[in-house]
């Protein structure tokens, strides 16, 4: 296997562990024996186990970008574009366990901070350019500030991943995910564009429940 295969391949092994079992608790030791190999071969890629999880969290940011990328382009206006982001955001956040993202916040908080950056940026982005073409198709109000409205959206998910480290929260995901976008689209979308999403309300928790 060649030297960048082997890299990947740890941190694909390493995000599953750190999502599964909670950053803190996985060793090198662990991802060694989860890769089959040695502890020497696994520093030779990662110095450390910060490097190592720091690397996790810009593959996962990337991976992230791509996917939401895909979806603005393979949906049919804006309403189905939020309505399958908020399908992505609900299977994604199925995978990580309230203890991997505690971990991250009070033991690895560079790496973090960073996700949050980066998760911020990228969400602001997408949310604007959803309203952007929301308002030329009709389906949102088009005296709306773009850049406010992100920030507010972006603001609102972040509540909801400090509401999911909590381990005791009376919410679940699915609930949280929805909300925030019914929300969301209530407060933004003409009367062509509710009609529209009543519409799509009608299966939306079944395709959010599918994952």
């Amino acid at each position: 296997m060649a030297g960048m295969d082997v890299k990947h391949e740890i941190i694909v092994r390493a995000e599953r562990l750190f999502l599964k079992l909670g950053v803190r608790s996985v060793t090198m030791d662990d991802v060694a024996r989860e890769m089959g190999i040695s502890k020497k071969t696994l520093y030779q890629h990662f110095h450390n186990k910060d490097k190592l999880v720091a690397e996790v969290i810009s593959t996962h940011v990337a991976r992230e970008k791509a996917i939401m990328d895909g979806i603005c382009v393979e949906s049919c206006d804006a309403l189905d574009e939020m309505l399958k982001v908020g399908t992505f955001m609900t299977a994604m956040i199925e995978e990580i366990s309230p203890g991997a993202l505690y971990d991250l916040q009070k033991y690895y908080r560079k790496s973090w901070e960073k996700l949050m950056e980066e998760q911020d940026g990228q969400t602001s982005s997408c949310i604007m350019k959803n309203i952007e073409r929301g308002q030329k198709e009709g389906l949102y109000r088009k005296n709306l500030n773009a850049q406010i409205v992100a920030k507010l959206y972006g603001k609102a998910t972040f509540m909801i991943v400090e509401e999911l480290s909590d381990s005791h929260s009376k919410f679940t995901r699915r609930e949280l995910i929805w909300e925030l976008h019914n929300y969301h689209i209530h407060a933004i979308a003409t009367p062509k564009g509710l009609a529209l999403w009543k519409e799509y309300g009608k299966t939306s928790t079944a395709k959010i429940n599918q994952y």
